[in-house]
């Protein structure tokens, strides 16, 4: 039922939750609007919390929005759990037993890291990265540990190793495969921040798993490899990926796979339920399927279209904004390497399979679009030159991702030219002239923008 002054339920106080806060105010400036959130904090940088860590930035300067931003605005800023959601009655239920009635709702629950599947993986010293907490939690551990080891193959992965080196620890990575993350990295690639992990002090480890996580007095003392090989440590920085979080709607009548499946306005089956950011799974305009991104700004501009229908169906009209998925696109700074992924930048075909992280292990920062299979032929080109690299994918003409290591001058022109599709008429020239590649790149963006140009005057 509409009402004249209509309650907008949020649950979630992240990127996605925030921007849906914004965008739903500045079309609504009469109705309530109400966020819940289980962290004890206004929004904060997800990205950020790896700086904390390494001392970058303080807690202060995490935060993204300030508590007058909620008074200015005019949202209701809880801190609590929700229990459980009735659809029928359009209720949903906090943990203190509060019950909040709502006109239409939106989940931007997120992404949690997936739970250690080895032995001991309750015991005290098994951290992850998830939240501002965990962080602030490693920093506690990290002042009495002496080792850390590190298991994982992603960006949050390198972030833990990083992070508790900066902390003084001796800190040991473990990598499944033979190389750095090869569903996404090249060899060229993989050794370029390899190079960069062993120059921290960091002890990298291929073909290495965790048997067992082995504690006393229910703290981690050490972990048994698979291998059989044993390392004393007093921390186990566990990042194997993460999972969107549904358990609020895993047994409601709410279609999903694995996030909620929304259409292109990010509304659900039911008409009053909306999901933005990495609990989303919104169709992808390259794949042809429903995609998950465990990015920021995805989760900025799902939760941005979302606002906006919530409006309209919370006043009874359609929903009339569909959300266009961009190319999916993460800068970072790892080991001291800016690394840009975006578009479809899957590492070779024919690499080994048992190297493949699993897709249910999505690692935060990425899409599942980075390494999403080829429905036709891709070939690839590349420039490596010391510690800078350029890759570039190309199909029917077109090029469909790129990842940038080192100098990042052709970020923002590979990023326009992937995400408007530019057909390149001699693209096979891409593939001849390695040694050149970024000066043939900048070339092709450069006729792009004139042609542009062009035809706004006409």
């Amino acid at each position: 039922m509409q009402t004249m002054t209509p309650h907008y339920l949020i649950i979630g106080n992240g990127a996605a939750g925030v921007s849906t806060a914004e965008a739903i105010r500045r079309r609504d400036s009469n109705g309530r609007i109400t966020l819940i959130s289980d962290e004890p904090y206004p929004m904060y940088s997800r990205p950020g919390i790896a700086y904390y860590l390494l001392g970058q930035v303080s807690e202060p300067q995490l935060m993204s929005r300030r508590p007058s931003f909620y008074q200015k605005n005019r949202l209701d800023l809880l801190h609590g759990k929700v229990a459980g959601l009735d659809l029928s009655a359009q209720a949903a239920y906090l943990e203190s037993g509060q019950r909040l009635n709502y006109d239409v709702l939106m989940l931007a629950t997120g992404a949690r890291a997936t739970p250690p599947p080895f032995p001991g993986s309750q015991l005290d010293g098994i951290l992850t990265l998830d939240t501002l907490d965990n962080a602030k939690k490693i920093v506690q551990f990290g002042r009495k540990a002496k080792t850390a080891v590190v298991v994982g193959g992603g960006i949050t992965a390198m972030e833990l190793a990083e992070g508790l080196r900066h902390q003084g620890l001796k800190t040991h990575f473990l990598q499944r495969g033979s190389r750095l993350w090869p569903r996404l990295f090249d060899e060229r690639e993989s050794h370029i921040v390899e190079h960069q992990i062993r120059h921290e002090g960091i002890h990298l480890h291929y073909g290495e798993e965790i048997a067992e996580a082995v504690g006393k007095n229910g703290r981690v003392e050490s972990v048994r490899l698979q291998s059989g090989k044993e390392i004393k440590c007093q921390i186990i920085g566990a990042a194997i990926g993460v999972k969107p979080n549904m358990d609020l709607v895993k047994d409601l009548p709410v279609e999903q796979n694995q996030g909620i499946l929304v259409n292109e306005f990010m509304q659900s089956n039911i008409p009053t339920l909306f999901a933005a950011g990495d609990v989303a799974q919104a169709y992808d305009r390259w794949t042809k399927k429903p995609q998950l991104d465990i990015l920021w700004p995805s989760a900025i501009q799902t939760g941005l279209a979302a606002g906006h229908n919530m409006v309209e169906v919370a006043h009874g009209r359609a929903p009339n904004l569909p959300y266009q998925k961009g190319s999916p696109f993460n800068a970072a700074l790892l080991f001291g390497v800016h690394i840009t992924v975006i578009g479809r930048i899957g590492a070779e075909a024919g690499r080994d399979s048992d190297e493949v992280e699993e897709l249910s292990h999505l690692s935060r920062g990425s899409s599942q679009i980075w390494t999403a299979p080829f429905q036709s032929h891709v070939r690839s080109a590349w420039d490596n030159k010391g510690a800078n690299s350029v890759r570039i994918n190309l199909q029917d003409g077109i090029i469909v991702g790129a990842l940038l290591m080192g100098n990042q001058h052709l970020a923002d022109p590979l990023r326009q030219l992937i995400e408007q599709q530019v057909f390149i008429s001699d693209a096979d020239s891409l593939l001849t002239r390695h040694a050149h590649l970024p000066e043939a790149i900048l070339t092709h963006w450069e006729k792009w923008r004139k042609a542009e140009q062009i035809l706004e005057t006409r």
